[in-house]
């Protein structure tokens, strides 16, 4: 995933890239605390969070360390969250606490935050559900965390979002499975003067005013460079695009902006849905390969799917893999599996997972409590990496890992050993 020397050399420099008092005033002026005073901003800081983070810690979440938002207040409030994250918290607390599916912080604080899925269950989610922990364990006014799933059910997800509102948690961060099916429960938290975050581009209808705030990259933006990347690389010919549930705001905003930006040359012959689960993306594979075994690219979400099903499909149906494929993930397994096929004529194209996007939503939402004006949308710029210079394949991680995740490695071995 990453080039592991280039890395380490990003992470002994002690550079700090920091937000000065004045674009921090400026990005946050008309703002107010809940207590109707003015907002104090003191030197790269207010709202209780502090806009300065290092250039290492930036580079490992994004690529680079100028992979921020263009949004002046969205940048402050990102560089809030990734300085959280360089806090050094209980591991063990934090362990426990995902183990359990929450906790009492211990510190006696008088809030409650909730993490609310409506599908929990891989690698990636349970990764981001380790992130969510481990910011809210650096605010000590959190007494207790919350983390459910709905395990795939639209009806369990809305009845534990109203779960969470009954019980006047402080704030929900999610991802919208279900995409805009979820607006009546985002109504009602926010109706309830709950903020409510969404992470990896969780887009539904009306942030700002339906609920608080959309953190990740624009994926329109995203099937636009997945579109630039098959015009240059396939050319012309078939390729099929996978999603995970159908009708997520993740799949489908890509998707409907790769589609037209391609050349007229190259035709998508296939659009089928995952639910991000490797055993469907083999027989999904399997069944588009049977009827269209020359698919020149494919695009899709989920990297480690990709790297357990696919590379499967393939080789039963006895068919060189000798496509171009346009990811968002940076999961290891994948850039290993690639590297061990030793196939000049696989080429993968990937994004960053965005595992650390929820502890932006999360601190996105915890400023709107004191009082902080929150964008709409916190937007991250998108620089694809490709496989042959930039090798995801992260030695020492869990495969499914994602190298751009903020939780540290010998946490990562804790949750998925072996």
């Amino acid at each position: 995933m990453h080039v592991r020397k280039a890395l380490q050399a990003r992470r002994r420099r002690p550079l700090l890239v920091v937000v000065a008092l004045g674009l921090a005033a400026a990005a946050l002026a008309g703002a107010s605390v809940s207590n109707g005073a003015s907002p104090i901003v003191g030197k790269g800081g207010g709202f209780g969070e502090t806009y300065t983070a290092h250039a290492s810690t930036l580079a490992k979440a994004l690529f680079q360390a100028n992979l921020l938002p263009s949004n002046p207040t969205a940048r402050n409030i990102s560089l809030a969250a990734f300085h959280r994250a360089e806090q050094k918290v209980n591991y063990d607390l934090a362990f426990k606490c995902w183990k359990n599916n929450g906790c009492d912080t211990g510190t006696g604080g008088k809030m409650t935050v909730a993490y609310v899925e409506g599908f929990g269950e891989n690698v990636y989610r349970q990764t981001s559900k380790m992130e969510f922990i481990l910011q809210a364990l650096t605010y000590p006014d959190i007494g207790h965390i919350i983390y459910t799933s709905a395990h795939s059910d639209l009806n369990q997800a809305l009845a534990d979002f109203r779960a969470a509102i009954a019980k006047h948690v402080n704030l929900i961060v999610t991802y919208p499975d279900f995409g805009d099916a979820m607006l009546p429960v985002f109504k009602e938290a926010t109706k309830a003067g709950i903020p409510v975050a969404t992470y990896a581009w969780g887009y539904v209808s009306g942030p700002g005013t339906n609920y608080t705030t959309v953190v990740g990259e624009n994926t329109c933006n995203l099937g636009k460079a997945y579109a630039a990347v098959m015009n240059k690389y396939v050319g012309s010919g078939d390729i099929a695009f996978l999603g995970g549930f159908p009708g997520n705001p993740l799949s489908l905003g890509w998707m409907k902006c790769e589609r037209p930006a391609l050349k007229k040359s190259i035709h998508v012959v296939a659009t089928e849905w995952t639910n991000w689960d490797p055993s469907k993306v083999q027989s999904v594979v399997a069944g588009i390969l049977a009827q269209h075994s020359d698919i020149k690219g494919w695009s899709y979400e989920y990297s480690a799917a990709m790297a357990e099903g696919a590379f499967a499909a393939y080789k039963a149906a006895g068919v060189p893999f000798n496509s171009v494929l346009t990811m968002r993930t940076d999961d290891s397994v994948l850039g290993c599996a690639a590297d061990k096929l030793h196939n000049p004529k696989l080429k993968v194209f990937y994004y960053t997972g965005g595992n650390p996007q929820i502890r932006v939503a999360f601190t996105a939402a915890m400023m709107k409590l004191k009082g902080a004006k929150i964008p709409p949308t916190i937007v991250f710029p998108i620089q694809l990496q490709n496989q042959a210079t930039r090798d995801m394949c992260a030695k020492g991680y869990p495969p499914d890992a994602d190298a751009t995740s903020l939780v540290p490695l010998a946490l990562l071995h804790r949750m998925f050993p072996g």
